[in-house]
């Protein structure tokens, strides 16, 4: 199974007008860019998510763009994945997280 995983600490958001992506988010490893996160019209097709580059392009609605922000404000650290043979993708943490952590 050949698969494509990047770590994770930064990233620039462009929530676009006029442009075939809804929104998009770039993610960075310092200063270098090792992937992105690209959201498309709910009522439109979503295409499968693609090795862009030799980096992750992960493909989401746009009613998961609130979802996958709160995961990018709230969690470290993240990587992102994508399985080449299926094109499965994930935003995902790379540790795991204790249960209840927000509890009080």
């Amino acid at each position: 199974m050949a698969t494509i995983t990047k770590h994770f600490d930064a990233y620039k958001i462009w929530y676009s007008s006029g442009h075939p992506y809804e929104a998009h988010i770039y993610c960075y490893a310092g200063a270098a860019y090792v992937g992105r996160i690209v959201f498309f019209k709910d009522e439109g097709i979503i295409p499968a998510n693609a090795n862009y580059g030799g980096n992750p392009s992960i493909h989401y609605p746009l009613s998961r763009f609130d979802h996958v922000l709160s995961i990018l404000r709230y969690e470290k650290p993240l990587y992102l994945f994508l399985n080449l043979d299926n094109l499965i993708g994930h935003l995902a943490t790379a540790e795991r997280e204790p249960t209840g952590e927000e509890e009080s």
